[in-house]
């Protein structure tokens, strides 16, 4: 990533696009067909299948942050270009995907406690979470120059990990009304069967699908500095 400088990032990104979008399909196809058909809960009844969108959607919350934060000391460390436009171009789809954790809970909250919201530990924490993208964004496009606004982004996404082991161990750590971890435990996963596997396939589904667009978003900014900067030159 250090060595890599982004014009040749951008190019084998480039090759694997239209790989990754059939694969997107494939699983997406594959995921929607078992979520259909796979047997509604005793207790929850259909509403338990927000699931396969709100698990896959928390978990990559979590880990395009970790991700994030981990190329944001990088780019600080080693003024590396590239590790700034990978962090760069995950910001909006970490948003994304902790809006949609917040949203699918918030309706699996209500169908299953009869509240949209709860101030427990989990849920204020990915909302902080979530308000720490934002910002995140914000000051990607708060200053002129982008290497302002890479250096003030990347502090705050530096910061912002102190926050993901919160997140996640928020519900051994307090009381709350959200569930325990269901799959990554000590003495493996509660779910099993058709279940487990409808899950993960979710996850990869919706993986592919971040994955293709955070590529584009970077092959999206490379281009767009190259041509900045010929065109700076030119004059």
């Amino acid at each position: 990533m250090i060595v890599l400088n982004p014009k040749t990032l951008s190019n084998f990104f480039d090759k694997y696009k239209k790989l990754l979008f059939f694969l997107f399909l494939a699983f997406s196809i594959i995921s929607l067909g078992m979520i259909i058909f796979i047997e509604n809960d005793y207790y929850q009844g259909v509403s338990f299948k927000i699931m396969f969108i709100h698990v896959p959607a928390a978990w990559l919350s979590l880990m395009l942050f970790g991700i994030m934060g981990t190329v944001s000391i990088i780019g600080l460390v080693f003024k590396s270009p590239t590790s700034f436009i990978i962090a760069r171009a995950i910001s909006p789809i970490g948003l994304l995907m902790s809006i949609t954790v917040l949203v699918t809970g918030s309706i699996w909250g209500y169908l299953t406690w009869g509240a949209f919201w709860v101030w427990d530990a989990r849920l204020t924490s990915m909302l902080i979470l979530t308000f720490i993208y934002l910002g995140h964004l914000i000051l990607l496009n708060s200053f002129e120059h982008f290497q302002k606004s890479d250096f003030a982004a990347s502090i705050l996404a530096v910061i912002g990990l102190v926050n993901l082991p919160v997140v996640k161990f928020s519900v051994n750590w307090w009381t709350t009304l959200h569930q325990g971890a269901s799959v990554f435990k000590i003495g493996g996963p509660s779910l099993s069967g058709i279940y487990l596997t409808t899950l993960m396939i979710s996850f990869f589904c919706i993986l592919i699908l971040c994955l293709y667009w955070i590529i584009n978003i970077f092959v999206t900014i490379t281009e767009t500095r190259r041509y900045e900067r010929r065109k700076l030159f030119n004059e």
